[in-house]
């Protein structure tokens, strides 16, 4: 009961707080709907896209199953925000910990109620394929003050050795202590081959140090950073992609067709990248003894306005 009524109360914070709309008294009610009022002024949606990109904790052979509460989380969550006019993509990673509101599905897909959860566990329901990503791009929605998420993108964890190897392998900085994991990870500069790289980006609880998703997060992100680079070169043979998805048939779903996956690729190998940094917020060990990410509620809509909106002046 107790944890109902905190849950309650959560969520009319969020809904107190959001970035808000305009009302019939806002002075530009009536002339362009997607106007928010914030911090005093008022800002105009941007025109970008959106698409979630999600790595799932379950391998490839594990994906079937009709069961609409599986145990497949999104183990890593990032959001790409494409805007095509500043020919930027921005890169938001979001902590699978994170605590947010989480659709439950029922036995035939139906929304059947809501609660608040870790980010992880929206993928948990739904039969693990197209209609999971989904609800974790819902989660994702809710988490960011109702932002549309216009395509969702998951893939099995497996497929990141598969990715790596096609771009010849990605360069990265190791800085954590993997000694407990494998002596192929020293201290210093590393090129990732093969296994190596999912090592290198899902490694956290039996590292003997930090036991919370940052450390890792960071890892990721410099891993992506990293990836980028060798995407920009592999971009020049017009044949990449066409092979690249073809190996990754059994390791992807998604809701993008292949023209859209082309398009998308394009457009983020030839833009600028911009990899933000997560939410900011604190870290603790839940009432079931699971890690919890709370998010800072102010710092998370300042991000969601910088990303989505820009501001509009009065005429």
């Amino acid at each position: 009961m107790l944890a109902a009524a905190a849950a309650v109360l959560l969520l009319l914070h969020r809904w107190e707080n959001r970035p808000t709309a305009q009302t019939e008294d806002d002075p530009y009610a009536g002339e362009d709907e997607s106007l928010t009022y914030y911090n005093g002024g008022w800002y105009a949606r941007r025109d970008v896209e959106t698409v979630l990109v999600m790595g799932v904790d379950k391998y490839a052979a594990q994906t079937s199953g009709d069961n609409y509460n599986q145990q497949q989380q999104a183990d890593f969550l990032l959001l790409l925000v494409v805007d095509r006019t500043a020919g930027v993509c921005r890169v938001l990673p979001l902590n699978r910990d994170t605590m947010t509101e989480i659709t439950a599905l029922g036995l035939a897909g139906e929304q059947v109620g809501t609660f608040n959860g870790q980010l992880a566990l929206s993928h948990t329901y739904g039969s693990g394929g197209l209609d999971s990503a989904r609800n974790t791009g819902r989660a994702v929605s809710s988490l960011l003050y109702g932002v549309d998420i216009d395509h969702v993108m998951a893939f099995t964890m497996d497929a990141v050795p598969v990715i790596n190897d096609a771009v010849g392998g990605v360069t990265v900085l190791v800085e954590d202590d993997f000694s407990a994991v494998t002596d192929q990870l020293p201290m210093g500069q590393v090129t990732l081959h093969g296994d190596l790289a999912l090592t290198f980006v899902q490694s956290r609880g039996d590292m003997g140090g930090e036991k919370t998703n940052i450390n890792r997060m960071s890892r990721q992100a410099a891993y992506l950073r990293g990836l980028y680079t060798r995407l920009q070169s592999a971009a020049q043979d017009e044949g990449f992609l066409t092979q690249l998805l073809l190996e990754l048939s059994s390791y992807l779903t998604t809701d993008c067709t292949a023209n859209q996956l082309n398009d998308l690729y394009r457009t983020v190998s030839q833009d600028r990248l911009e990899v933000l940094d997560p939410p900011t917020g604190e870290t603790a060990v839940g009432d079931e003894g699971y890690m919890e990410f709370h998010v800072d509620e102010a710092a998370l809509r300042q991000t969601v306005i910088d990303l989505f909106y820009e501001p509009r002046q009065a005429s």
